[in-house]
């Protein structure tokens, strides 16, 4: 989970935490934490989307994906970073890495199988190397 103690103007909700939720209610939103269906920011500027899809099946943050020994191709779309880098990470490490535009808004993809990777997450950073967001993982199996 992301968060802040601060109380100051301007640096409240930074980082925050995004959870994908079946609606804005309480248990929804508890329901998508215990789920892992999060992903952390640094601010509301930063956007990600990500996801697995294996012979027509998608699953996203959290989620498994049944791959049935088949190739995985995992997207992942980001926003609001400008130059920085996506990187890929899976029970084996760091395993892919790709720069983003100047602009901040760019989409990657990375091969993979259940069989080379249990899991996969992402890690967006800024040039300087400070994290922007990282997610829960997409489970592969």
């Amino acid at each position: 989970m992301g968060n802040s103690d601060t109380h100051l103007e301007g640096q409240i909700g930074i980082p925050h935490t995004v959870v994908f939720a079946e609606e804005l209610s309480t248990e929804a939103v508890l329901a998508g934490i215990r789920a892992g269906r999060s992903w952390i920011a640094e601010s509301a500027d930063v956007d990600v989307s990500f996801a697995a899809h294996a012979e027509g099946r998608v699953a996203g943050v959290g989620e498994r994906l049944a791959t049935h020994g088949g190739q995985v191709e995992v997207h992942a779309a980001v926003r609001g970073v400008p130059a920085g880098t996506v990187s890929f990470h899976t029970d084996r490490g760091k395993v892919h890495r790709a720069p983003l535009p100047g602009d901040g808004a760019g989409a990657v993809q990375w091969d993979t199988t259940a069989e080379s990777s249990a899991f996969v997450r992402i890690e967006v950073r800024h040039p300087n190397g400070h994290v922007a967001a990282l997610t829960n993982p997409i489970i592969l199996n």
